[in-house]
C-alpha cells in the first residue's frame, strides 16, 4: 500500500532519470550531480529517499550481482512513479518496461544507463540543454524497408545549435559484416538511407526548415571493433565528406570529465571528433588515425 509523499525538486529529477532508464544506487548517486536542488550527500541518504520512494509506491528495486562481488539495488518506476513524473494523459510504456531486467539484458542495459548518466551529467556541467530524449525502443529511422532502432535517442542544444545523436551500444555479439537482421552493415546501410531519405525531403521541401542532420554514435568494447565498424562506415557511406558515424570504447565516454565537448570519438576517415563541436572547420590538435581496412577472410568465396 502507497503512502502520500512530497516530491521535491530533486524527487523530479530522480523520477525523470528513472524514466529513461534502470539505474543502480551508485549510477543515481553519480547522476544526482545533474539533478535540480543539488546532489545527494552520500549514498546513505540517496538510500534514505530511495527508501521514501518505494514505501509511496513511486520506483520498485530488484538486487543485481556485482562484477567483484556482493549485491546492489537497482530501481525502475512503477506505474504510479510514471504517471507521478509524466501525467496520467501519458501513454504508459510497454509491460517491461516497469518489469525485472531480464537477465539476457543485464549487461546491455546498465552499460546504456551508464552512457545515458554521463551524458546528463556533462550536459548539466556543460550546460548544454537536453532538448529532448527517446529511451530505448521507443524510436524507429525507417528508409524503404529498412528499419533500424537506436538504443536511445539525445536531442541537445548549445550556443543555439542543435545536436541530434542516436546512441549505440555495441556488445560485440552482433556480426561486424554479414547480411543478418541485426549485423551492424545492416544497421549502418539503414542509417545511411534514412539520412538521404531526410535530406532529399529537406532539399524538396525547398530548404525551409532546419538542415536534418544527425550521428550515430556507437560505444564499443574495445578500440579494434571501433575501427572494424569504421571501416564498414566508410565502405558503405554514399557521401564520404559526411560525417555520419562515430565511435569510442565506451569506457572511455564513460570516464572522461568532458565527455560531450572532448574529441573522443573517431569518425570513418579516421579524424577525431566531438559529439559537440561549435567550431567544426577549426583544426584538431590530435593527428588523425589511419583506420586499418578489415582483412579478406582466405577461405571465403568469391
Amino acid at each position: 500500500m502507497s503512502i502520500h509523499v512530497n516530491l521535491s525538486p530533486r524527487d523530479v529529477s530522480l523520477l525523470r532519470l528513472l524514466s529513461w532508464t534502470p539505474a543502480t544506487t551508485a549510477l543515481l548517486l553519480r547522476a544526482s550531480s545533474a539533478f535540480d536542488g543539488g546532489p545527494f550527500d552520500n549514498e546513505r541518504r540517496l538510500r534514505e529517499r530511495l527508501q521514501a520512494l518505494s514505501e509511496a509506491g513511486a520506483v520498485r528495486f530488484w538486487p543485481m550481482a556485482l562484477g567483484g562481488g556482493g549485491l546492489q539495488n537497482y530501481y525502475k518506476l512503477t506505474p504510479l512513479g510514471f504517471d507521478m513524473m509524466c501525467g496520467t494523459d501519458a501513454a504508459r510504456p510497454s509491460r517491461a518496461f516497469f518489469a525485472e531486467v531480464s537477465p539476457s539484458l543485464v549487461v546491455h542495459t546498465f552499460r546504456l544507463a551508464g552512457a545515458i548518466v554521463e551524458t546528463l551529467r556533462a550536459c548539466s556541467a556543460r550546460r548544454v540543454t537536453i532538448e529532448r530524449f527517446i529511451r530505448e525502443n521507443e524510436l524507429a529511422f525507417s528508409a524503404g524497408d529498412r528499419q533500424v532502432q537506436p538504443d536511445c535517442f539525445f536531442r541537445l542544444a548549445a550556443a543555439g545549435r542543435l545536436f541530434n545523436l542516436a546512441f549505440e551500444i555495441d556488445n560485440s555479439m552482433a556480426s561486424v559484416d554479414a547480411n543478418a537482421t541485426n549485423s551492424i552493415r545492416q544497421k549502418l546501410t539503414t542509417y545511411e538511407r534514412y539520412q538521404e531519405l531526410l535530406l532529399s525531403q529537406w532539399l524538396a521541401g525547398g530548404k525551409k526548415w532546419e538542415r536534418p542532420r544527425f550521428r550515430v554514435v556507437f560505444l564499443t568494447q574495445s578500440i579494434a571493433r571501433a575501427y572494424h565498424i569504421l571501416a564498414l562506415a566508410c565502405e558503405i557511406a554514399r557521401t564520404p565528406s559526411r560525417r555520419l558515424v562515430y565511435t569510442a570504447p565506451l569506457d572511455t565516454y564513460v570516464t572522461d570529465p568532458d565527455p560531450i565537448y572532448a574529441p573522443l570519438f573517431l569518425d570513418h576517415a579516421g579524424a577525431w571528433q566531438s559529439l559537440i563541436n561549435l567550431h567544426p572547420t577549426a583544426a584538431c590538435l590530435k593527428a588523425p588515425v589511419r583506420l586499418p581496412r578489415p582483412l579478406d577472410c582466405p577461405l571465403a568465396v568469391c
